[in-house]
């Protein structure tokens, strides 16, 4: 194999198509079956870019020994922290998600709030009133691009907003922000969503000591990694109706399995990892602007960060 960049991609994904037409024959390039793995007696040294979903890309990293940039199709890049050589730039999927987030924050608390759900599935005449968002209290544990965008969102529709981030700093839109550890960050908080990446620093960020100080009817929303949550507090939570309901689309395993505790918990509402899918056009749009930079010989915009986990 003669190619200078590598393109993981399942059969039905289109994204590979925008990326060649990126790359305008400035450099070589193959599309390879995300699930097939490399083929021993084939020479993947010439390849310097590899660009897919890291659970996807990883066992191509080994075999390709002159590798130098990676983009990731996807926000996370969990799959690839351990395996990336020295030298090596990742460049997650950044500042694309927050439409589409925002979308399943806000479609999910209006339908719990408005008791869309309920009322669809009512066999009798049910016209009891709903109190709405209206001046209600949002917390969003991670103030980058997504969070800020869901706080945006949330406004609109008058909800408040404070934030959650490691050292604290104010971001704007937020009415306050608090640094990762701060437990009264959670007080009488109606809405918990938490975009938080997976590092040691956000594991079980919403623990037991933190949802006892949400309100009443508190609704708990997961988007970022499952490690954020103590789910043994959760589930606890959800069963003795201290918390009204929780949203989950990640988890520590993905998929859940069937045995999973969450598929008989009440309130719990599991998507399957959907808040975010990963529409065609940004991957190359993600792209663009570094691959100039990397034919230039520049640094790369958006790299992950060992230090901080993203």
């Amino acid at each position: 194999m003669t190619t200078d960049v590598l393109l993981v991609a399942k059969c039905d994904d289109e994204w590979p198509v925008r990326v060649i037409e990126l790359l305008d024959q400035r450099l070589s390039v193959s599309r390879v079956d995300a699930l097939q793995g490399p083929i021993n007696s084939t020479d993947y040294s010439s390849v310097r870019i590899i660009v897919g979903g890291p659970s996807h890309v990883a066992p191509w990293v080994t075999v390709c020994p002159n590798l130098q940039w990676i983009q990731s199709t996807w926000a996370g890049v969990d799959a690839l922290t351990d395996i990336v050589p020295k030298g090596v730039v990742v460049t997650p999927l950044k500042d694309v998600f927050g439409q589409s987030m925002s979308e399943f924050v806000m479609g999910w608390i209006l339908a719990l709030e408005r008791r869309i759900l309920e009322r669809a599935s009512s066999s009798f005449w049910d016209d009891r009133s709903e109190d709405g968002v209206l001046g209600k209290t949002m917390g969003i544990l991670g103030t980058g691009s997504i969070g800020t965008a869901i706080a945006a969102s949330a406004r609109q529709f008058g909800i408040r907003c404070r934030g959650l981030n490691s050292d604290g700093r104010s971001i704007e839109g937020f009415e306050a922000c608090f640094k990762t550890g701060v437990h009264r960050f959670f007080d009488n908080l109606d809405y918990v969503v938490s975009v938080l990446p997976k590092t040691a620093a956000t594991d079980n960020a919403i623990n037991h000591d933190a949802i006892q100080r949400l309100s009443p009817e508190s609704i708990v929303i997961n988007i970022g990694r499952g490690n954020a949550i103590d789910d043994v507090a959760l589930r606890s939570a959800l069963t003795d109706g201290s918390v009204r309901a929780a949203v989950l689309d990640v988890f520590r395993n993905e998929p859940l399995p069937d045995s999973d505790a969450y598929w008989n918990t009440p309130n719990a509402y599991i998507t399957a990892h959907t808040s975010a899918p990963t529409l065609e056009r940004f991957v190359a749009r993600a792209m663009s602007a570094n691959l100039d930079r990397f034919l230039a010989g520049q640094n790369l915009l958006g790299a992950f960060d060992p230090s901080k986990g993203y």
